[in-house]
């Protein structure tokens, strides 16, 4: 009899003995990492790929997001972090938000996830103490856990949220964005093609047979061809201002009024390899134009 006394007193005392936070904190994980839940308050989220904090004290939530989700929404919980005094739920929310944005004349839609972190603010004698019930407790007018997706969607807190749908014909959309950028892009490399048209028969009208120039020009031509322009991506990020800037080493006998002239033909030289290299390679760089299917017949109108 004194013994299974004695065996009761400890095991009660080891109910009383204080969870360490370590071993809080896991069986904190291990009971709502990953679980689904059904947020019991109205929580935002920017959606833009990265955690949105929401402070919670009591019964106030305090959130900056962009958008707001009522209270019923479904998350999943992705991490948990115990603080001293709180506890950082990590939420994902399966259902995105269809976002639109305007790129010129179109208005075009993205699925963003929405991510949020659920900062509770809690009594720091819980945590101190190792109450798992009472922070438990603390969490049930936030949230309500459930162990799968589609029990939490069997509830009826659940508030029924689904992505809005693409408006209509929005494939149509699609295509004709398409097909404007391209065109946007052929009418810039157009321009461009036009420009090095002008800029290398400006050079061509002002190149000198003084011997100082030539020695520049000469320096500037050899420079020019060690750019490998080959890419389009390499030759669409150079202009005419961009070429040439670099200061040729010169004798340093040279004067002031020769270095100068050097310096010209210089920059001329490289310029006009970077012209005529323009002029041969951008056309290459056009981009096919995609079609537009036929926008459907309007539909009949039924007689009276």
């Amino acid at each position: 009899m004194k013994r299974m006394a004695l065996t009761a007193l400890l095991a009660l005392l080891v109910t009383l003995v204080p969870t360490h936070a370590g071993d809080l904190e896991d069986s904190l994980e291990s009971r709502w990492r990953g679980a689904w839940v059904l947020t019991a308050v109205e929580i935002t989220s920017d959606c833009g790929g990265f955690h949105t904090t929401n402070h919670v004290n009591g019964d106030l939530v305090q959130g900056r997001g962009r958008f707001r989700f009522e209270p019923g929404e479904l998350a999943q919980v992705k991490d948990v972090n115990l603080k001293r005094s709180g506890l950082v739920l990590a939420l994902n929310l399966p259902e995105p938000l269809l976002v639109s944005h305007q790129d010129g004349p179109f208005t075009l839609y993205d699925e963003a996830r929405c991510l949020v972190d659920l900062d509770v603010e809690l009594p720091r004698d819980l945590v101190k103490g190792g109450d798992l019930a009472g922070i438990e407790a603390a969490l049930r007018p936030l949230l309500r856990r459930h162990t799968t997706r589609e029990e939490a969607t069997r509830s009826r807190a659940w508030n029924g949220r689904r992505r809005d749908p693409y408006p209509e014909d929005y494939d149509r959309t699609l295509a004709e964005h398409a097909a404007w950028k391209a065109k946007m892009a052929n009418a810039a490399i157009q321009a461009r093609i036009e420009n090095a048209a002008e800029e290398t028969n400006r050079i061509a009208d002002r190149i000198s047979s003084d011997p100082d120039y030539l020695r520049g020009f000469a320096v500037g031509i050899e420079e020019a061809r060690t750019l490998d322009l080959s890419e389009c991506g390499a030759l669409l990020s150079l202009d005419f201002n961009a070429v040439g800037r670099k200061p040729p080493q010169l004798p340093a006998s040279l004067g002031t009024d020769a270095a100068a002239r050097a310096r010209r033909g210089y920059q001329d030289g490289a310029r006009l390899v970077f012209g005529l290299e323009s002029l041969r390679l951008l056309p290459g760089c056009k981009v096919p134009v995609p079609g537009v299917p036929d926008a459907p017949p309007p539909p009949v109108p039924r007689p009276r």
